[in-house]
């Protein structure tokens, strides 16, 4: 029997490194380890993960309907297409009878370590077990229910993610600090999340500028929000500054989801002349194309004035360009588009000990004396009184 294409609804599937030895599983060269390997070097515990994963992790012509009916038709199509896939795998996980293993009696279990967080690794697991063990109805409700509940594409399963060629792809082990670790923090911590927890809660909430110091903790902040919301529908999208021509696309690829995201624009500063502000303007000022609710920006800076000002960039009086101040004003007041301004204090020597002793009480470290002179030290010696001194002190130790 010839193995079936790849389902149409589900076009990832055929990209995936393991799907021509799965496909092949059937033929004589099901003895070999072809599959096995293939999954392994993929991150995929086993076949049935490996379906559900890419399944969930990439979008489909059925990702619009994330929020709200799905057509009749389509949704006809699902079922048809969810069930051909799940004969496929039940016959690949079954082969000789022996369940899990090759006709060499290599197993197909338990071949790797999935890097996702375990509420991610639950929804994989639900999929998969309901591709191994349901009907197709029931396998159609498990699989509109976890559309519903995380849409498809890469931030179903994954926090945090980047923007990069045009693509929204995952970002594997997050740098997502606890919020615990960001001492003498809490009014700017408590702004920030009353915010976000507002956008999550579907209230009114403002795109956010965190301006402060270098190493104040402001960079942190936004990452720490993965720790402390994914479980809650967050989502961490990071926009490299060099990347924001391509929002207008991003902002529709994350529209029908039902999961709320932050935008995360690190370190932002323009040049006078450097007109790559404008996407991020209209998207803060808003146009006549509705922007997505389940979006914000949240940017940081060390200045709080977006683009940079020189003398030479003011306008010459004998500019025969009438409104140039107003060209100059409308550079400048970017910042002002932001309906939230936090501000993070830089660090004093009290703060930045407070802080050095927060983590390496948090490390398991004797905080004494002695730590308290190295730590000053370092900061003499490196990059001065900062959080990300600090961080970089305990680190060392």
């Amino acid at each position: 029997m010839t193995p079936p294409t790849t389902p149409s609804l589900f076009p990832a599937l055929a990209a995936a490194p393991w799907w021509t030895p799965f496909l092949a599983r059937r033929e004589a060269s099901a003895a070999s380890v072809d599959l096995p390997v293939a999954l392994a070097a993929a991150g995929h515990p086993d076949p049935a993960a490996a379906v559900a994963y890419t399944v969930m992790a990439h979008r489909t012509v059925l990702s619009p309907y994330a929020v709200g009916a799905v057509p009749s038709g389509l949704t006809a199509l699902a079922r048809a297409e969810l069930w051909r896939l799940a004969e496929t795998l039940r016959r690949v996980m079954e082969p000789s009878g022996a369940v899990g293993r090759n006709a060499a009696g290599v197993t197909l279990t338990d071949l790797a370590s999935s890097p996702l967080e375990p509420v991610a690794q639950a929804r994989v697991a639900r999929l998969a077990q309901a591709l191994l063990g349901a009907d197709a109805d029931a396998l159609l409700d498990v699989y509109l229910g976890l559309l519903g509940e995380v849409g498809n594409g890469p931030a179903s399963l994954h926090p945090a993610l980047t923007w990069r060629d045009g693509n929204l792809e995952p970002l594997n082990y997050p740098d997502a600090p606890a919020w615990e670790e960001l001492a003498g923090l809490d009014g700017p911590l408590t702004r920030l999340a009353a915010n976000t927890e507002a956008l999550l809660a579907g209230r009114p909430a403002n795109d956010c500028l965190l301006y402060g110091a270098r190493g104040s903790g402001k960079s942190t902040a936004v990452r720490g929000l993965v720790h402390r919301y994914a479980e809650g529908g967050l989502r961490l999208v990071e926009v490299a500054p060099a990347t924001l021509e391509g929002l207008p696309r991003l902002l529709e690829l994350l529209r029908p989801q039902p999961l709320k995201f932050v935008l995360f624009v690190d370190d932002l500063a323009f040049e006078g002349e450097d007109d790559a502000y404008r996407p991020l303007k209209s998207l803060l000022d808003g146009g006549l194309r509705r922007r997505p609710a389940n979006t914000l920006v949240y940017a940081t800076s060390n200045r709080r004035h977006l683009v940079r000002e020189r003398l030479r960039d003011r306008p010459d009086p004998l500019d025969d360009d009438v409104h140039a101040w107003d060209t100059t004003q409308e550079r400048l007041a970017l910042a002002d588009r932001f309906g939230l301004v936090i501000t993070f204090p830089g660090a004093d020597q009290r703060r930045y000990l407070e802080l050095v002793r927060a983590l390496a009480a948090a490390r398991g470290l004797a905080v004494d004396a002695d730590l308290v002179e190295r730590a000053l030290r370092f900061a003499d010696w490196n990059n001065g009184l900062s959080g990300r001194t600090a961080r970089q002190f305990v680190d060392s130790q």
